[in-house]
């Protein structure tokens, strides 16, 4: 039997080499599944250096770049509200793979022309949402699917941003890219996806939110939220950016049910530790095993904590330490589904890659949010 060849590896092109662009530059010049051939960055000191560093070639314009290379794939690591331009731009060139930063789009009109351009020329748009790839999130996916904390009633989820974020992180542009976007769109995107993949088929029916412009004046402040599903959950979410903290994000989340309750410190405020814990009504130590066991196989370590004189004699934790945060596995899973043709996940219970209807949806549910502080009221999402 004759030996099947090889994919060859995709041709990439990267738009944006700012603080995530640049990243992905890097990391996809090392990736065996793609070959970086060109970044299309503005600022010309920026585009050199990632150019020198990577060995692909620097062009000032992404329309220079996709008249000049033939790519299969080209991410887009512009700033939240640029993001419309340059995936229309390669849809129109011929590029059949695209993938763009969270979010989509910080308005439905953009991400609907996005769709509309993409679907015209028969091109596949992902969007990188790193959170699925973290093992504790994956953690909190299987908890909620396997129906280990019963039927979900309430979350609580707060990500804050240090100010540092909106006020220094893009230099001399941080207001001007701050005042484009929210912590909505910028922080909220990332929660919103989580929770629609956590509590999958349930989804958000109807938000209401209120935001505050006391401090900085060109964005608002924070954005804090109640999201109703149609399953019935209902999970407040917060988001600001005018925080003096140490940390530049902090991140927890905590879920309860009819059965059970998790809290997740993913990015721990001041003198906490990042970690899972779950806590069920009266489960076995080999019920426990049995899912230690499972979550075993896909690399994810836990322990099984027994103390017959606490209010939950057995629970499951999970470790910083030994889960480790790789921000780039999200990344090397599309460069490895996308130039093999897999139409099913790689990882087996991960679930399928984020497509555009999950960031159409993401966007619907972040522009209610929007609204509903905007006018004081209740609004459906979508």
């Amino acid at each position: 039997m004759a030996k099947q060849k090889t994919k060859e590896p995709l041709s990439v092109g990267v738009i944006g080499t700012g603080i995530l662009g640049s990243q992905h530059a890097r990391y996809a010049a090392t990736h065996p599944d793609v070959r970086l051939v060109g970044v299309a960055e503005n600022r010309a000191d920026v585009g050199r250096q990632v150019s020198r560093e990577t060995g692909a070639v620097w062009y000032e314009t992404y329309d220079q770049m996709l008249g000049a290379e033939a790519l299969d794939l080209v991410i887009v690591s512009t700033p939240d509200p640029f993001h419309k331009d340059p995936v229309i731009a390669a849809a129109k060139a011929g590029v059949k793979k695209i993938i763009t930063e969270k979010p989509m789009a910080t308005s439905m009109t953009d991400a609907r022309r996005m769709q509309e351009a993409v679907e015209k020329a028969g091109a596949t748009l992902n969007i990188l949402f790193p959170n699925r790839f973290n093992p504790l999130d994956r953690v909190v996916q299987y908890a909620v699917q396997k129906g280990l904390l019963g039927t979900p009633v309430h979350g609580d989820v707060r990500l804050d941003d240090n100010i540092s974020v909106p006020t220094e992180m893009w230099g001399k542009r941080s207001k001007e890219w701050a005042s484009g976007s929210s912590t909505a769109f910028f922080l909220l995107s990332h929660v919103v996806d989580l929770l629609r993949w956590y509590f999958h088929p349930s989804d958000v029916v109807e938000v209401y939110a209120i935001s505050r412009r006391q401090v900085l004046g060109y964005t608002p402040d924070l954005y804090d939220a109640y999201l109703t599903f149609d399953s019935g959950l209902i999970v407040r979410v917060k988001a600001e950016w005018i925080k003096r903290m140490d940390a530049l994000v902090e991140f927890e989340l905590g879920f309860s049910g009819a059965k059970g309750s998790l809290v997740y410190r993913k990015h721990p405020a001041f003198l906490s530790e990042r970690g899972l814990r779950i806590d069920l009504e009266n489960p076995t130590l080999a019920e426990l095993g049995r899912h230690q066991k499972v979550l075993a196989k896909q690399g994810i370590r836990s322990k099984v904590v027994s103390d017959p004189d606490a209010r939950t004699p057995h629970a499951l934790e999970f470790y910083a330490e030994e889960n480790p945060i790789e921000w780039q596995s999200g990344l090397g899973h599309y460069f490895a589904t996308l130039r093999n043709g897999w139409k099913g996940p790689k990882l087996d219970g991960f679930g399928p890659l984020p497509g555009m209807h999950d960031a159409i949806r993401q966007v619907e549910i972040v522009d209610a949010i929007v609204k509903s502080a905007e006018t004081g009221r209740a609004r459906k999402a979508g």
